[in-house]
């Protein structure tokens, strides 16, 4: 659910300034080949992002912070995603927020001190850009209809993220900044009531 939250919120920041147009709503075709294929891209993006959340904030994360403290484990890991998820079609904005993402992610996992739920938030976040809005996801476009409101790029690659899509648009970074922000607060909290 943060995830949906946190995407819906980009798409609607993204709206709003202009960036995208609303071209319709809801589903344009109901038959079981489109339920079908909303329900396999939804078990493939749990997988894929449960994959991705297991390696990088499950067993780097982890392991980097059994041997140097958490903020190196946290960087470097970050880091290492980021460098991963190259496209050399991305503005360094989409490089920033891939970064972003990673870091919210940790963060995420240290405040917990788990991966499950940022596994769901992965998969929920990727989820609803390809099939809710049909929106590229990292520069992949699903080509499935929308599910929610179809949309159509309408500004600059500063506000649509372009080539890969809402993650490379500035409502992207301000929302992950939101974001890192809220998991700081509460890993701060968390130690408070540790000491308490």
């Amino acid at each position: 659910l943060v995830g949906v939250a946190m995407v819906a919120a980009i798409v609607a920041g993204m709206c709003i300034s202009g960036g995208l147009h609303i071209v319709g709503f809801g589903p344009p075709d109901q038959s079981l080949v489109s339920l079908a294929s909303i329900v396999t891209l939804l078990v493939c993006f749990a997988v894929q992002s449960s994959v991705e959340e297991l390696l990088f904030r499950g067993w780097m994360l982890s392991a980097i912070a059994a041997k140097f403290r958490v903020a190196w484990a946290v960087v470097i890991s970050s880091l290492v995603f980021t460098v991963l998820h190259f496209d050399s079609r991305a503005s360094g904005l989409f490089f920033l927020n891939v970064l972003l993402f990673a870091v919210f992610a940790c963060c995420w996992v240290v405040r917990t001190g788990n991966v499950w739920g940022v596994m769901g938030w992965h998969g929920g976040w990727n989820w609803l850009l390809a099939v809710g809005f049909a929106l590229r996801v990292t520069a992949l476009d699903a080509h499935q209809p929308a599910l929610l409101v179809k949309l159509t790029l309408a500004g600059s690659d500063y506000l649509t993220g372009g080539i890969v899509g809402p993650e490379g648009s500035i409502f992207c970074t301000l929302i992950l900044i939101l974001g890192i922000a809220f998991q700081l607060f509460g890993i701060r909290s968390r130690r408070r009531l540790a000491r308490v």
